[in-house]
């Protein structure tokens, strides 16, 4: 009997153009927006934050800018950009990036309306967010899917826990995707994003908290991914292509806040906690051997009929290949893991992050997950 549980409060605004829209929006939530956005300098440099300074502007909407956010970002960025919030009295938070800048908008819309420190609402530590700044999220690329989703991923540096914020508070209340912001995106990175989503789908599929609403999202987001990832990774500018895959992140997104991820995101966030490795890259080195471990299970085969496949041996070459094609069958050697760190390693995701590990379509023994990290190096 089909049972199911749905919740997603996220009005989704998509296609070429929309984030124009953001100033009607927030006008709509308060009169003064933090923007929360990443260091590196590239929302500046193409204009999007320009973008959306002056929208907000034409609808009398006052700003602030935090920009502070890097890649896999600690509890300390977060609560950097909280005292900002606080100092300038926003009552709106934008997350205008990738994943890291949308999860830290999240974080400190939290704890700019509940106080307290961002680390204290990890789920490793119980804390729960009394009430939150409304949020509007701008992804910039087509991976986390964070732009409808009830999760803030953080790193807690002191005990290297990379683990989620996880509250009905923190879904943004709106999510403009517009495509014309990822075309920008270098190769490497339309790569990287692209196997985060791919990942999010695959393990939302299959996991055991997931139900066919997630099934649906998880199969639509793989066809499109396995139909215009290459494209995009070899033609930057092909604008149907790019905006298929921001569907398809997006849809991903709506997947994992139903079914939630599970192994290779278990072994994933130790990783790019304790070295400098993008997340997508983690991944990518990491679901094959996952996916070869799950070819006798009856949920992959399923999966891989659904796709148009023969069986789960079909999925995992598709999926290798197209790794390949995208220059992303990486080896983790290549960013500093050894041997001797994958010990470290399945302790920290034996510690942190069980459940992910227990909604693994499989059972997983620590020498399993030690087998996948072995043969990702």
């Amino acid at each position: 009997m089909l049972e199911a549980k749905i919740y997603n409060p996220v009005k989704i605004v998509f296609g070429v153009g929309c984030v124009r829209e953001v100033g009607k929006y927030t006008s709509r939530l308060g009169r003064k927006a933090l923007i929360v956005t990443t260091s590196g300098g590239s929302m500046r440099k193409y204009g999007f934050l320009d973008i959306v300074s002056k929208s907000l502007e034409e609808h009398r909407v006052r700003c602030a800018i935090f920009d502070g956010v890097k890649t896999n970002p600690t509890t300390e960025i977060a609560d950097e950009g909280t005292r900002v919030a606080l100092r300038e009295n926003v009552d709106v938070i934008i997350g205008l990036g990738g994943g890291s800048a949308i999860d830290v908008a999240k974080a400190i819309a939290v704890t700019a309306a509940s106080g307290g420190s961002s680390k204290s609402y990890l789920y490793i530590y119980g804390g729960k967010p009394k009430e939150a700044l409304p949020i509007i999220a701008i992804p910039t690329t087509h991976g986390t899917g964070s732009e409808v989703d009830r999760y803030a991923v953080l790193t807690d540096e002191e005990k290297k826990a990379k683990v989620s914020i996880v509250s009905d508070l923190i879904y943004p209340s709106v999510a403009l995707l517009d495509p014309e912001l990822t075309v920008t995106l270098p190769p490497r990175l339309t790569a990287a994003t692209t196997v985060d989503a791919l990942a999010h789908s695959l393990e939302a599929y299959v996991a055991r908290y997931s139900n066919r609403m997630a099934q649906i999202y998880a199969v639509e987001a793989i066809k499109e991914i396995f139909e215009n990832a290459v494209r995009a990774y070899t033609n930057g500018n092909d604008l149907n292509a790019r905006a298929m895959l921001l569907w398809a992140s997006m849809l991903a997104g709506l997947a994992i806040n139903i079914g939630r991820t599970c192994l290779p995101h278990a072994l994933e966030h130790p990783i790019s906690a304790f070295l400098d490795v993008h997340h997508g890259e983690g991944l990518a080195a990491l679901l094959p051997t996952w996916i070869k471990l799950g070819l006798k299970e009856r949920i992959f085969n399923m999966l891989a009929r659904e796709l148009g496949l023969k069986d789960a041996s079909e999925l995992y070459e598709k999926v290798t290949s197209l790794l390949r094609e995208m220059g992303m069958d990486v080896r983790l050697r290549e960013h500093g893991l050894t041997e001797d760190m994958v010990d470290k390693l399945v302790d920290n995701a034996w510690t942190y992050l069980m459940p992910l590990i227990e909604n693994n379509p499989y059972k997983v023994s620590r020498k399993d997950a030690s087998k996948i990290l072995l043969e990702a190096i």
